[in-house]
């Protein structure tokens, strides 16, 4: 048996889509207005993940020009039918629904298909023979209450690139008054269609709901046990909650399992944003069991082995500026790669542009995924700012929620400031002279406690972060942390230098 500890995707990886080909899984997650978007990642054993690639790389593809951080991509659903991987997201920031598709799922991935007359979010995508379906979410065209959605479906002719054909609603939502009925699977299994839903919204009261039919288009009849998945009877405290979102999957061997994103907050807060997780599942009276005997997602379980259990090497500590880039790498609505940086003998050359994180534009900013609240990063950074110029490190939430320890000029002087932004509140919680153009910045994470070193000096007292996080400052993403330069709104023409990134994350 191989034994599987969750989550299985820590740090920011929400809204998880899976499918089987074979002996291998594929995996991919919202990306909002990070760059590139829609990560993909392979596992023959459901434990061990690796990303083996984006689906939206090239500018054609992702256009978040003007996006904030939480808009963007949404809830992606992936599939295989005959040959070609299939991915269906939202882009809520341009066009709206689209498919691409793949003949390797690494890549490279088609140009987004738009699909009009194709109204709300998190839509996928589900085969019968050679027929594909659309299956969508949508609000009702008139809504008794705020978050009165529906489930619909409709033709895709894949041919033609378009919904033909009528749509059709099949469901509402399991209770009265659901909200937020979203993210929807379909399955045929056996003699069944099923329907898998997400209801409650995306927070504490997060749900997993199931309908079933006899029929494509219904009537669909809700489980008498819904949701079949959900922490919100377990109450605040409980240290794993928002659970919801999930896609089923079966294994070669008959075992049936759920992916789900789910939150693990500390005095309220989740800093690591929406993580993945697994459940088992079983079926009683036609109708899915998630975590038997048990009700709720384990903090482990096992899955039966089998030769294709892999054996993976842990990604290096150390971010290397190389070509191409690292895929941890992500920067904000353009991948970080089309930067105007350079790259040469291991170091990053980073320009001062005049875009700042607040701005909504693409700044000089190469950040990786907080994936524990345990953490250790570092860089050396050479730099010798003048005016406005400011570089460093950047511990990122959304464009009001950050920290930055950088080296600026100020009358002729280098100094190394801590800034902390909460909304519209923005203070220098340290400020110290330095000399010289070579720096070392270090960001240490223990808890929701941040302590800042730059040239081995302790900037001030450590920082309470733990409002950068969606519970205090809304939005639905996690924290990044990473590289950074700007000439604040002006030009410059300069760059800083930065060393490899060492990052290194607690279990």
């Amino acid at each position: 048996m191989i034994k599987i500890t969750n989550p299985i995707q820590k740090g920011f990886y929400p809204d998880p889509s899976i499918c089987r080909v074979l002996d291998n899984y594929y995996m991919v997650h919202s990306t909002f207005a990070y760059a590139p978007g829609i990560p993909v990642f392979r596992s023959c054993d459901l434990k061990n993940w690796i990303l083996i690639g984006h689906v939206l790389e090239r500018k054609e593809q992702l256009r978040l020009d003007g996006a904030h951080i939480s808009k963007g991509i949404y809830a992606p659903t992936i599939r295989y039918h005959k040959g070609l991987f299939y991915v269906i997201a939202t882009n809520v920031s341009g066009g709206g629904n689209f498919y691409v598709t793949a003949e390797d799922p690494k890549g490279p991935w088609s140009d987004p298909v738009f699909l009009t007359d194709a109204p709300g979010i998190d839509p996928s995508l589900y085969f019968e023979e050679d027929t594909c379906y659309y299956i969508g979410q949508r609000t009702k065209e008139h809504p008794a209450y705020y978050g009165d959605c529906e489930i619909w479906i409709q033709e895709l002719d894949l041919k033609e690139k378009r919904l033909v054909k009528k749509p059709v609603v099949l469901f509402d939502g399991s209770m009265k008054r659901t909200i937020w009925a979203e993210g929807p699977h379909l399955y045929r299994i056996g003699p069944m269609y099923y329907l898998l839903l997400a209801e409650g919204g995306t927070e504490f009261n997060h749900s997993v709901a199931v309908a079933r039919s006899k029929s494509l288009y219904g009537p669909y009849e809700s489980c008498p046990n819904n949701p079949i998945l959900t922490h919100r009877h377990l109450g605040h405290t409980y240290p794993v909650q928002s659970i919801g979102h999930g896609d089923l999957i079966e294994t070669a061997a008959g075992e049936w399992f759920m992916v789900m994103l789910g939150t693990r907050p500390l005095n309220g807060c989740a800093e690591l944003g929406r993580e993945t997780f697994l459940a088992d599942v079983t079926w009683e009276d036609g109708w899915p069991v998630v975590s038997p005997g048990m009700g709720r997602v384990p903090d482990c379980l096992e899955i039966s082995a089998s030769d294709n259990e892999q054996k993976v090497l842990l990604p290096a500590a150390d971010i290397e500026w190389t070509e191409p880039l690292d895929m941890r790498c992500v920067g904000l609505r353009d991948h970080p790669a089309r930067l105007p940086a350079k790259m040469a003998d291991g170091r990053l050359h980073l320009p001062f542009l005049p875009d700042t994180m607040e701005d909504l534009s693409v700044p000089a900013y190469i950040g990786i995924r907080l994936l524990s609240r345990t953490f250790d990063i570092q860089v050396t950074m050479e730099s010798e700012p003048d005016g406005t110029e400011e570089s460093g490190l950047l511990y990122f939430y959304n464009e009001m929620h950050y920290v930055k320890a950088i080296i600026r000029e100020r009358e002729g002087r280098l100094e190394a400031v801590t800034v902390i932004r909460k909304g519209n509140e923005q203070e220098e919680w340290s400020r110290t002279e330095v000399a010289g153009c070579i720096h070392q910045i270090r960001l240490r994470g223990q808890g929701q406690i941040l302590s800042v070193e730059i040239d081995k000096q302790i900037m001030g007292q450590p920082l309470d972060i733990k409002d950068l996080c969606s519970q205090k400052a809304g939005g639905f993403t996690g924290c990044t942390v990473g590289v950074y330069a700007s000439a604040v709104h002006k030009a410059s023409g300069r760059s800083a230098v930065f060393g490899p990134l060492h990052a290194e994350f607690a279990d």
